[in-house]
Parts: structure tokens; C-alpha cells; sequence
């Protein structure tokens, strides 16, 4: 992969490329000399200067935005690729995911698995009780299944944030008394990213994912309640053992939540003073409804958790909570989360940069949403013909491994442009550009098919990476306190 994979200021998940739409880019900005604003809510308009100092818009009918202003750099990193039972994979994917799976937002709904045993509660458990407390042990333990699944995704995520974490105070330290806007700026990203897979991902899994399995196995126990030495490991099971860890992590949750919400709320104060923009101001609103959802969720749960082990109408209560953690979970896979690159060299970044970053990949989104997608590559290409020129824009907008991926799904076209292939295959851009003539009209066809298919997913998550980093740069108070946390 390119250099610029690792340094493009962007957004990157795993979910279907069709979610795209979920999120109506605004369209190309025109700055002028006054404080630029991302959009206004004119944004559907094509614009021109009002008099008011204020920056307008214009509908682009083409490419004029400037390049990428990260990831242009003439050196070059290779990504190894290993060969599996259903296809290729990276050797190694050096970047944050937003791998967050679907069933961790049924938790709760495991946890109330216990239900039957705890309001049937009684020697001799009606029939119909019986099947209720096998159906709902069945449920959390199943159910703790994708917790523990999710884990070891978000593990990875850890794993590598913790690397680009060491590598920011290397370079902060090699810095010494001189003080870095940017980097502050980065490492602050990179702990709030962090605080997100430790207490919102792993935490809520080990928690929750352990009280699952209590209470599933206490719900088991209960159809044979009529041995008093069951009837206890059930209740202890299925009541404040199994339960106990689901308040804790509620409270936890609560107080980053909390972080979460006052932080996303500073970025808002400080985009207004410098920046205006819609889509900003949108995304701010969403990471905030997220967070108070979240903490009133997990202190609400945690609390009826505990009720429950005792009094079944702590029951009532965990319904608002089931279907709020539901919408949790969508609003961060779906409107919130973003996949990036993680950090490997140097990156200079400054207000202007991030703005004309953002302004590209707004650009990019509104061609992918109005135009046909065999017209893409003539949109954003100059030469769309060239080979170099379009993986050189692969290269510098995180599509580069998808691409390679694509080329080695053809063995005959992998054999023909890289030779033999073993277990393992390392590909750069300079390899890719030493095939033979013949074969660039495939390479090409194979770079439509991946702009097709992943470039608007690529495209939707840099745009979300690009609002959290110029919001946490323009949180940062410069070289007066820069060390202070926005």
C-alpha cells in the first residue's frame, strides 16, 4: 500500500456499501477571503458571495477540488497479502475498524433471559415456566456468543491503536520543550478512539458477555430447582453474580459517556467560533445522542440488573433499555463509526488542511451519489486512462488493498501481473506498474470495479474521520495549554 494509506486523514467498516446514502453529502465549497465555512443550510444551491463576508457554495459539475492533501508523499509501503480457504487477506491491517457486530446490541435482551426463573421463582415451576427458563437460557447464552466474538475484534482494534499510540509520543518526544498543535490533536483522537474499544466495546463484552453466561447456565439450573443446593446455585447465579457485573460496567460506561458527550459538546463551541457547517454540526448532534442515550441506558440497566435478582419489576424497566441499546448499536455502525488508516509517519495537518481534505471528500461523496458509476473514474481522474494516475488516487484514498485484493480474485491476471503466487504475495504500486501493457486495460477494469464497490463506503467514513480530526484541532487551544484535553 501507499504511504498515504497510512497518513490520509479519512474515513474507512465492514458494512454494506449500499449504507452509503445514509448520510446526503453537501456539495463543493467556495472559499473566499473571510473564515470558510464546510456548508451552510443553503447547501442544495449553487452559491456565490453574498457581501457578508461568509463562504459560499457552488454545484460542482466536475473534479475541481484540490487532491488529497494527505497521502501524496513519492514513497512507498507494500502490503503483504496471505492466501486463505475463502480468498485472499491482508497479512497484516494496520488500521482502526468499525467491526462493531450487530448481536452485542441484544446483551441486554441476554441478560433478561432470566426472567422466567426469577418471577417463577417456586417449588414445584409450572410446565409452561419450564420452557420459558429453557428458551431464555438458550437465548443468553447464545447471545454471550457475539460478545466474546466482538472482543476479539475490538482487541485488534487496541492492538493497534496502542502501536500508533507509541509511535505519536516517539514523535512527540523527539519534539522536546516545542509543542505540537497537530500532534496533541492526534493523540487525543487516538485516546478517545482507545477509551471507545476499552470501556464501549471490550468492557461491555467481558461484562456483559459474563453475566450472559451466568445467567444463562443460573436460568438452566432453575428447572431443577427442587434440589435445595440448585435451587441456591440458581438464584446466586441468575441473580447478583450474574447481574453484579452488568451494574458495574453500566457505571463505567456512564462516566465515558459522559467524557464522550462533554467533549463532542466543546468541538460544537469551537467549530462555531471558526467553522460553520452543516454536516459538522450533524455529526456532533449524533455523537452527543449517542452518548446520553448510552449512559442513561447503562445506568438504568445496571440498576434494574440488580432489582431483578429479587423483584421481578426490575423486568419493566430493562424493555426501554433493550430497545435503546438496539439503537445504540445502529447509530454507531451506521451513522457514527468510521475505518482509518493508522498513523506511520509524520503527519503535518493545520485547519486549511483538514478543510480542503473534507471539501475533497464531500466533493467525491456528491459525484458518487449523482452520477452513474461508469462515469467516476472520468470525474475524479484527469487522465481516467492512465494506469499511474489512477493508482496514484487509489493510493491516496485508502483503496489501494481493495484493488490488490480484486486483481488477486483473478489468479490468471494475478499470475500474469505479479508471477507465481505462493502462500504469501507483497505487492506495492511500483510492481503493479511494471506489468505489461496489455494487461493495463484489466487493471483498469479492475480499479472501476473497486471504486464501485468500495469507494463510497471509503469515501462516507473518511468524511467522518475528517469532522472528528478538525474538530479535535480546533478544540486544541495552541501552544498556551496545548496538553489540555478537548
Amino acid at each position: 500500500m501507499s504511504a498515504g494509506d497510512a497518513v490520509a486523514i479519512q474515513e474507512s467498516s465492514s458494512q454494506d456499501v449500499s449504507s452509503q446514502s445514509d448520510e446526503k453529502p453537501p456539495i463543493m465549497i467556495e472559499k473566499s477571503q473571510a473564515p470558510s465555512t464546510l456548508d451552510s443550510p443553503s447547501s442544495e444551491q449553487d452559491g456565490a458571495s453574498n457581501g457578508t463576508g461568509v463562504t459560499t457554495l457552488k454545484t460542482p459539475s466536475f473534479m475541481d477540488s484540490p487532491s488529497p492533501t494527505f497521502g501524496s508523499q513519492s514513497s512507498f509501503l507494500d502490503t503483504t497479502f496471505v492466501r486463505q480457504k475463502n480468498g485472499w487477506i491482508p497479512k497484516e491491517q494496520y488500521r482502526l475498524k468499525n467491526n462493531l457486530l450487530i448481536g452485542v446490541g441484544l446483551l441486554e435482551l441476554g441478560n433478561a433471559g432470566d426472567f422466567a426463573a426469577n418471577v417463577w421463582n417456586q417449588i414445584p415451576i409450572p410446565h409452561f415456566a419450564m420452557a420459558l427458563m429453557a428458551l431464555g437460557g438458550t437465548l443468553a447464552l447464545t447471545i454471550s456468543i457475539f460478545a466474546f466474538r466482538d472482543a476479539f475484534l475490538s482487541r485488534e482494534n487496541i492492538r493497534n491503536l496502542r502501536k500508533e499510540r507509541r509511535f505519536l509520543w516517539a514523535q512527540k518526544a523527539d519534539l522536546g520543550a516545542e509543542i505540537s498543535r497537530d500532534l496533541d490533536s492526534q493523540l487525543n483522537m487516538n485516546f478517545r478512539e482507545l477509551g471507545t474499544e476499552y470501556v464501549e466495546r471490550l468492557g461491555m463484552d467481558i461484562a456483559m458477555g459474563f453475566g450472559a453466561i451466568m445467567v444463562g447456565i443460573g436460568t438452566f439450573l432453575a428447572i431443577g430447582g427442587a434440589n435445595p443446593r440448585i435451587f441456591s446455585a440458581s438464584n446466586l447465579l441468575s441473580g447478583y453474580i450474574g447481574n453484579a457485573p452488568v451494574a458495574i460496567f453500566g457505571l463505567c460506561n456512564t462516566g465515558f459517556s459522559v467524557y464522550v458527550w462533554r467533549r463532542a459538546h466543546r468541538h460544537g463551541r469551537a467549530a462555531t467560533k471558526e467553522v460553520r457547517s452543516v454536516v459538522f454540526l450533524r455529526r456532533i448532534r449524533r455523537v452527543k445522542t449517542h452518548a446520553a442515550i448510552y449512559a442513561i441506558t447503562g445506568v438504568t440497566a445496571g440498576a434494574a440488573s440488580l432489582v431483578t435478582a429479587t423483584h421481578w419489576e426490575g423486568y419493566p424497566v430493562l424493555i426501554p433499555c433493550i430497545i435503546s441499546s438496539i439503537v445504540c448499536n445502529y447509530l454507531w455502525r451506521n451513522r457514527i463509526g468510521y475505518e482509518r488508516p493508522l498513523i506511520q509517519q509524520r503527519l503535518d495537518m493545520d485547519e486549511a488542511s483538514l478543510i480542503r481534505e473534507l471539501e475533497h471528500t464531500t466533493l467525491t461523496r456528491e459525484i458518487f451519489r449523482t452520477r452513474d458509476p461508469s462515469e467516476w473514474l472520468l470525474k475524479l481522474i484527469p487522465d481516467p486512462d492512465s494506469l499511474p494516475s489512477i493508482l496514484e488516487f487509489l493510493s491516496a484514498n485508502d483503496l489501494f488493498d481493495d484493488f490488490c485484493l480484486r486483481l488477486l480474485k483473478d489468479n490468471a491476471l494475478a499470475r500474469s501481473i505479479f508471477g507465481p503466487l505462493g502462500r504469501e504475495v507483497t505487492i506495492d504500486e511500483q510492481m503493479s506498474l511494471t506489468a505489461d501493457k496489455e494487461l493495463h486495460a484489466k487493471m483498469v477494469k479492475a480499479a472501476e470495479e473497486t471504486m464501485k464497490e468500495m469507494g463510497p463506503l471509503r469515501f462516507k467514513y473518511r468524511e467522518r474521520y475528517c469532522l472528528e480530526a478538525l474538530g479535535c484541532y480546533l478544540c486544541s487551544k495552541g501552544v498556551v495549554i496545548a496538553k489540555a484535553k478537548c
